[in-house]
């Protein structure tokens, strides 16, 4: 199974619950970008959160998502912006591109929509045989740390974000509700997804599942070794610091290994 596709409700909201940047990753992608140079590659770019950033300063730079939905919207955003950037509808594990990358990037957690095992693993070789030699690989990955210690919290219902809607009255609700499967690594969610109007009556409304992968570093430093990369790196929170306990996010970097 490939990653999930954003559509409908979820997609249309991405950027209003998705869109904020706690951790600054956006600007740890955008040094990033700038220091690798060249030609960059943002996989499961969605609507532009970091891709646009990135095009901004100048770097070339290519998108590629599975959602023909988040493709458009961030093709209406470069337009709208008035810069340029190749955008790509595919998948992670089989995309193929003529001209091999700089710098790979996986922002956000996306690599995690890749709940089987044998699907993350084809991306990985996948992404190592889209790198230039001297190329470097980065991706983001959290751990639900909350979710794991109180399990009493599996299977309820619970009020995510309420968020009100730019130029209007309406306001949009997303309740989740998790299911935990800690021997395995597994987190399976529901998203209810709703637009209120200003009398308090709903106007739209839809449920989304997901099903997320999440690691330990020395896990992932073993899958991306197996994909053939070398010089695992593997930081918290988007500092230089080595990842340890408390952290909430995962970066990790990786350079192919040379033949």
């Amino acid at each position: 199974m490939s990653a999930k596709k954003y559509t409908g409700l979820e997609a249309e909201l991405y950027d209003l619950f998705r869109g904020s940047d706690d951790f600054d990753e956006i600007g740890y992608y955008v040094d990033l970008a700038l220091n690798a140079g060249g030609n960059c590659l943002d996989v499961g770019c969605g609507t532009g959160r970091v891709l646009i950033p990135i095009a901004q300063q100048g770097i070339k730079i290519t998108g590629l998502d599975n959602s023909n939905v988040m493709i458009e919207e961030c093709r209406k955003r470069l337009s709208s912006e008035g810069i340029s950037a190749s955008l790509i509808e595919e998948d992670m594990t089989n995309f193929n591109c003529e001209n091999n990358f700089d710098l790979i990037i996986v922002p956000g957690g996306s690599f995690q929509l890749l709940d089987d095992r044998n699907d993350a693993l084809a991306a990985l070789k996948n992404f190592q045989k889209h790198l230039q030699p001297e190329g470097l690989f980065v991706m983001s990955l959290f751990t639900p740390f909350y979710e794991i210690s109180h399990e009493f919290l599996d299977g309820v219902w619970r009020l995510e974000k309420d968020e009100k809607i730019e130029g209007s009255e309406n306001r949009a609700l997303c309740h989740s509700c998790v299911d935990l499967d800690r021997c395995e690594n597994l987190m399976e969610v529901r998203h209810r997804f709703e637009l209120i109007n200003n009398n308090g009556i709903t106007e739209s409304s839809e449920i989304k599942f997901s099903r997320l992968r999440w690691y330990g570093k020395y896990e992932i430093k073993l899958l991306l070794e197996r994909a053939g990369f070398q010089q695992v790196r593997i930081s918290g929170d988007f500092e230089n610091d080595d990842m340890r306990d408390g952290h909430a996010v995962m970066s990790v970097s990786a350079v192919p290994v040379s033949l």
